[in-house]
C-alpha cells in the first residue's frame, strides 16, 4: 500500500497544481471585489472584469447595478411623504393580520389539504385540548360562586407552578453535575 502511495503521489500533486492554476484568476476577481481598492478604482472605470461594456453574463456586473441603487441616499422630504412612500413600498407587501378565523394556524381553524380530513381533525382536536375548550364549556354550564372560583384558580396556579418546578429539578441536577457540585 505504501509503495502504491509513493507512485501515485507525484501525479496527484500535478493534478492539484493544474486545477489551482485554473482557479487563480477567479480568486483574483473575488479578492478585487472584496477589497476597498476595487471600489476606489471606480474613477478609472473599475477593474476590467467589472466594466459593463466588456462584461459577460458570468461576471458579477449585474450585481453592481443593485449595489449602486441600494447605496443611493433618498432625499429626506417631509415626514408625511416618507411615511407615504413607506406605506406604498413596505406595508403593502405585509400579509393581513391573523384573527381567530384566518386560514393560517391561529385560533381554532385548521387547513384541510387534499384528502387529509383525518389529519385536520386530529390537529383541531389538539388545539381544542390545549385551549381547554371542553372543560371551559362544561364549567360554564353552571354558575360558580366567587369563593369557589378563587380557590379553583389558586389551585390551578399552584399546580402549574409545581409542575414547572418539578421539570426544573432534573435540569438543576444536570447543571450541578456538570459544574462538579455534589450533594
Amino acid at each position: 500500500m505504501l509503495a502504491t502511495l509513493r507512485q501515485a503521489a507525484p501525479s496527484a500533486l500535478r493534478q492539484c497544481r493544474s486545477s489551482a492554476a485554473a482557479t487563480s484568476h477567479i480568486t483574483q476577481h473575488v479578492r478585487a471585489l472584496a477589497c476597498s481598492s476595487a471600489l476606489r478604482d471606480q474613477s478609472q472605470g473599475g477593474p476590467r472584469w467589472l466594466r459593463t461594456a466588456e462584461a459577460t453574463p458570468n461576471n458579477w456586473h449585474y450585481l453592481m447595478g443593485a449595489v449602486k441603487e441600494g447605496t443611493k441616499t433618498q432625499k429626506a422630504s417631509n415626514p408625511e411623504e416618507i411615511w407615504k412612500n413607506k406605506e406604498n413600498t413596505d406595508v403593502a407587501q405585509l400579509p393581513p393580520p391573523n384573527n381567530a378565523y384566518s386560514v393560517i394556524h391561529t385560533g381554532r381553524s385548521v387547513q384541510v389539504h387534499a384528502d387529509a380530513v383525518g389529519l385536520a381533525l386530529t390537529k383541531l382536536k389538539g388545539i381544542l385540548t390545549v385551549n381547554a375548550v371542553r372543560q371551559t364549556a362544561v364549567r360554564d354550564e353552571r354558575h360558580e360562586k366567587k369563593g369557589e372560583k378563587r380557590n379553583r384558580l389558586k389551585s390551578v396556579r399552584w399546580r402549574r407552578r409545581f409542575a414547572h418546578e418539578v421539570r426544573l429539578g432534573p435540569q438543576s441536577v444536570a447543571l450541578c453535575s456538570i459544574n462538579g457540585v455534589r450533594r
